[in-house]
């Protein structure tokens, strides 16, 4: 199986700062619990759609997501 490369923004460490359980924060970005978990975990990337969310509900700026 493919991992992908860990981004530098760590979903479940933003998730975990918040207390958001998975099935919360898939609810608050848009996505199925099911995605966030295979992001969190590696098994699949970001996509464009899913860095904007990020951004924009964890309010992190795009240059720290591509240190």
């Amino acid at each position: 199986m493919q991992r992908y490369q860990e981004p530098w923004i760590d979903l479940k460490k933003l998730r975990e700062e918040k207390r958001w359980l998975q099935k919360e924060t898939a609810h608050k970005l848009g996505f199925s619990d099911g995605y966030v978990s295979a992001v969190e975990s590696g098994k699949r990337g970001f996509s464009k759609k899913m860095i904007a969310r990020v951004i924009a509900v964890f309010n992190v700026d795009f240059k720290d997501f591509y240190q």
